[in-house]
């Protein structure tokens, strides 16, 4: 393959450039995928401002592509399937391995249904590329084991809190409570699955509003009423949200952290104990989180394109990656490679 790699490559801390790369050489277990889209990603961002990866990454994890090169012991895939990648398994675009920012990718020990999943033409190259974060939700919603009658509370509406939005909703949970300081954000919210919105900056006591929603229950020592509030998600990244989130779930609620923290923080453990809280984090996704989400969004039960802020070809990476760090323009922005 004699074509051009044009590739973000991370220099340093807010530096990111477009180098012509070599295209990858194919192997006997690997596949080349020529990249369609990629999402610029809460982790891609912490790299970007942060460091965290060696000098000369090609980031980018959340990304759609065509098969261009099949190696002659790969099974079940050929050249001309649309795919997206599980990159958990080979580290691809978060440092171990080059990632989706680039024209050709190479994914070794390719294999089926494992770390590389055929998307159908349902699917188009801007929802291909949120299959992998609308995953993180997924998993996240299957761990916590929910029901349709449980009152959920959503606190941070980045890419995150959207997908788990969307992926509650599409488990029949309609007692959502979406909590954001943008009301851009709290709009998409809604459009996804939340049916209530609140914003802290403007809308008083959220333990009023979720007492007023979903009605009060008695604290297990009998010391008084505690919001009906049966489950959390904490996506903010904010460690006094971590802390409300414990104060104001009731009675055996659970809370599943899917931010990742720049902080330490400190938290009462006595909301733990008393309260008899289950809580879990949640950061990778299994195979069956994959399929699930490609089958949602194949039926189109849930569409998650109303998150995509913006689009930016491969060239203005640096550019894309300002824009996707300001969140008061963005909330989810795509690189376009094709």
């Amino acid at each position: 393959m004699k074509e051009a790699n044009p590739s973000g490559v991370f220099h340093d801390v807010h530096d990111i450039r477009v180098l012509d790369k070599e295209v990858p050489e194919l192997t006997d277990d690997s596949a080349i995928i020529k990249v369609e889209m990629t999402g610029i990603c809460g982790t891609d961002l912490h790299i970007y401002h942060e460091g965290l990866v060696p000098q000369g990454s090609v980031l980018g994890h959340e990304f759609c592509g065509e098969l261009v090169e099949v190696g002659k012991d790969v099974k079940d895939l050929k050249v001309g399937d649309r795919v997206v990648v599980n990159p958990m398994y080979n580290g691809v675009g978060l440092g171990p391995s080059p990632g989706g920012f680039a024209k050709f990718v190479k994914i070794d020990k390719a294999k089926a249904n494992h770390n590389i999943y055929v998307i159908p033409d349902t699917i188009s190259s801007e929802k291909g590329a949120l299959v992998e974060p609308f995953c993180v939700g997924l998993a996240a919603i299957n761990k916590t084991q929910l029901t349709a009658k449980d009152n959920v509370l959503v606190s941070g509406c980045g890419t995150i809190g959207l997908v788990t939005i969307a992926g509650l909703k599409s488990k029949g949970v309609e007692n959502i409570i979406a909590s954001d300081i943008s009301e851009k954000r709290l709009e998409l919210a809604k459009t996804l699955g939340a049916k209530y919105t609140f914003n802290p900056k403007t809308d008083g006591s959220l333990k009023d509003k979720v007492t007023e929603l979903f009605g009060s229950v008695m604290a297990l020592d009998y010391s008084g009423k505690l919001p009906n509030l049966t489950a959390a998600f904490e996506c903010s990244g904010v460690s006094a949200l971590f802390g409300q989130c414990l104060e104001l779930l009731a009675p055996d609620g659970k809370l599943t952290v899917l931010a990742i923290y720049s902080k330490d923080m400190t938290i009462s453990p006595n909301h733990v104990v008393y309260k008899r809280l289950q809580i879990r984090g949640s950061l990778f996704y299994s195979n069956e989180d994959f399929l699930e989400a490609i089958d949602l969004m194949d039926k189109g039960i849930v569409d998650l394109t109303p998150i995509v802020s913006h689009h930016f070809p491969l060239t203005d990476l640096p550019k894309a990656f300002e824009v996707q760090s300001d969140s008061s323009q963005s909330v989810k922005v795509i690189v376009d490679s094709i």
